[in-house]
């Protein structure tokens, strides 16, 4: 029999001592605890797959509702992007930063501002964007693999929050029983002694 079964054993050995135990009630709790830890953590399980889904509904219906609001377009560039860095392992990096630019609306009308470039773009060269109907950039919508990802994160997430809050709850209880052990012990070990100093 492997660590984990004996240590399973035990601990259900506590819960249900049989005829002459010498479990301690502290010991009793302490194993409640066990029982109710796990128990918890399993009953998060659905919980957290359950909130999941909502965040998978709630941003499939935002993508949907971006789509039917926005558009894709493209801009031309009126200045260069930023310039190309170079260094790390990776070589070539740079992130995109807003740049001068020229588009057209949903009714044709022709807007000026900044779109995001890429590192290396140079004047004239054209980026894709997304507008609203008012010709406005905007965020690109929601993608099904973003809205997947969204949502195992928050199930993921909540289930791990939820493990720690019984890991720190189940840690400071038994944090609690050892110190009320350990008076125990002591006021025993003093009572001890006391009868032979008597006897």
């Amino acid at each position: 029999m492997n660590s984990s079964a004996n240590r399973l054993l035990r601990w259900w050995h506590l819960l249900v001592p049989g005829h002459g135990s010498v479990a301690r009630t502290s010991d009793r709790v302490q194993a409640a605890l066990v029982l109710v830890t796990i128990l918890v953590a399993l009953a998060a399980i659905p919980f957290s797959a359950a909130a999941g889904s909502a965040v998978y509904a709630a941003q499939k219906a935002q993508s949907a509702r971006e789509l039917a609001e926005n558009r894709s377009a493209t801009a031309t560039l009126l200045a260069d992007g930023p310039p190309v860095s170079v260094g790390g392992r990776s070589g070539e990096v740079g992130s995109p930063m807003p740049t001068d630019a020229m588009w057209f609306g949903r009714d044709g009308v022709r807007h000026l501002g900044q779109v995001n470039a890429n590192a290396g773009t140079h004047r004239g060269d054209v980026v894709p964007i997304w507008v609203n109907s008012s010709g406005t950039v905007v965020a690109p919508p929601t993608s099904s693999a973003g809205a997947v990802v969204n949502s195992a994160a928050a199930a993921v997430g909540l289930y791990f929050v939820t493990c720690l809050a019984l890991a720190v709850a189940y840690g400071i209880s038994v944090f609690a029983l050892n110190r009320y052990r350990a008076g125990k012990w002591q006021q025993e070990w003093y009572a001890e002694l006391a009868k032979k100093a008597h006897s």
